[in-house]
């Protein structure tokens, strides 16, 4: 479990820094707006993280148990869950935006390229909700290492060619912040890809299991 938390935790750093090292080339205002949006999406992250962290816990128990249809029904509701609070808090975080970001500055001009950092990570916060979920009943299932590995191509790979490959040809911070939901709709893609076929491997001897009682 340690390990799974520094990896994540590590991920988030090379993330952050990937981005924030590019605010730098709008100036201190830009900087200074990543930073106080950045701090409203930590809030978003702490809850749809515990969404995360209550599927991988029940697909654990029920794989425990055996119950692969309840293990199914979990992700399903977890998903369900963790879409609704992302959208309305992430929804909420861009509306009030303004409001929110005052907490941390006054400086107009830094609140505006707060709120335009917001629009592509808070309101699409929901993707990566859904991105985390797949992995994480797959660890639930004892399946790490390959979820793992690919949570980091599909964001922090995807990010460093967008930094490196797209961002010279288009140097604003809304082309910065889209790397955003792109990386995460990859990711959820390749999770997906990913869980269908472990989802078999798993299953399998469970159901034999079940139909032999």
């Amino acid at each position: 479990m340690e390990f799974r938390q520094e990896y994540r935790v590590q991920l988030l750093i090379s993330q952050m820094y990937f981005c924030s090292h590019r605010s730098i080339l709008f100036g201190s205002v830009a900087m200074a707006g990543y930073t106080a949006a950045n701090n409203i999406l930590g809030f978003l992250y702490a809850s749809i993280n515990s969404v995360t962290q209550a599927c991988m816990s029940f697909t654990s128990q029920n794989y425990g148990v055996g119950k692969w249809k309840r293990m199914d029904r979990v992700l399903v509701d977890c998903l369900i869950l963790s879409t609704t609070i992302a959208l309305i808090l992430g929804g909420g975080a861009y509306l009030f935006g303004p409001e929110l970001l005052k907490i941390y500055t006054d400086d107009p001009q830094v609140i505006s390229c707060g709120m335009e950092i917001l629009l592509y990570t808070t309101v699409t916060y929901f993707l990566c909700g859904l991105m985390d979920l797949f992995p994480g009943s797959l660890r639930g299932m004892g399946k790490s290492i390959v979820p793992m590995i690919l949570s980091v191509i599909g964001t922090v790979g995807t990010r460093i060619v967008w930094i490196f490959g797209i961002f010279p040809r288009f140097r604003s911070l809304k082309i910065l912040f889209i790397s955003y939901p792109v990386s995460w709709i990859i990711t959820i893609i390749l999770q997906v890809i990913c869980f269908i076929f472990v989802r078999r491997i798993v299953y399998a001897p469970l159901k034999k299991r079940e139909a032999a009682i």
